[in-house]
């Protein structure tokens, strides 16, 4: 398995297809956003191939001194063989700090992808917060850095500096005011 990060246009279909399919509505941008902000310096929206084939997406935004893993996928007929693993692996290697946010053990699903993420060096932060009535837990890769409601604002603030795209970044999710709860 030799995982390339490659420019999403080549792959622009199965990388929409994949992002809309993975993620609830309610958890996701339009997909244009994802495109307009990957063109600026803090985002990366990438098409994951092994070899030729498509394998997954992933998308991430640079919060300084940590990287948010807004999202990830990988497709279904390829989940359970090791692609998941190996690509949280490879972006630990490659940014260091990641941190994300998963729904708090909403459904056998949620704690399945908690336990994946544990199992692949996340550690619990112990800090949860709700964002458009859903309420989300934090896991990180460095258990030194600390979540606070500045760097959750910058998942979103970080993503674009053209004023129109964050406006609509600000009115598809709450992006000034992040509430951190301890778990």
């Amino acid at each position: 398995m030799k995982l390339n990060y490659v420019d999403y246009s080549k792959y622009k279909y199965k990388v929409e297809r994949l992002y809309l399919e993975s993620f609830p509505k309610e958890e996701r941008f339009p997909f244009w956003i994802l495109e307009e902000c990957s063109k600026e310096d803090n985002s990366m929206l990438y098409a994951i191939v092994d070899n030729d084939t498509f394998v997954g997406m992933c998308y991430l935004v640079n919060c300084g001194n940590a990287y948010y893993l807004m999202y990830i996928a990988v497709e279904q007929e390829l989940r359970d063989k090791g692609y998941g693993s190996n690509i949280l692996n490879d972006l630990k290697n490659k940014y260091n700090t990641l941190f994300l946010s998963i729904e708090y053990n909403k459904d056998e699903i949620s704690i399945k992808r908690k336990q994946f993420y544990l199992r692949n060096e996340f550690y619990k932060t112990n800090k949860c917060y709700e964002d458009t009535g859903v309420l989300y837990e934090v896991l990180c890769t460095n258990k030194k850095y600390e979540i606070t409601e500045d760097n959750m604002k910058k998942r979103y603030s970080n993503m674009s500096s053209i004023p129109r795209i964050y406006e609509i970044i600000s009115n598809t999710f709450n992006t000034n005011e992040v509430k951190l709860i301890n778990k």
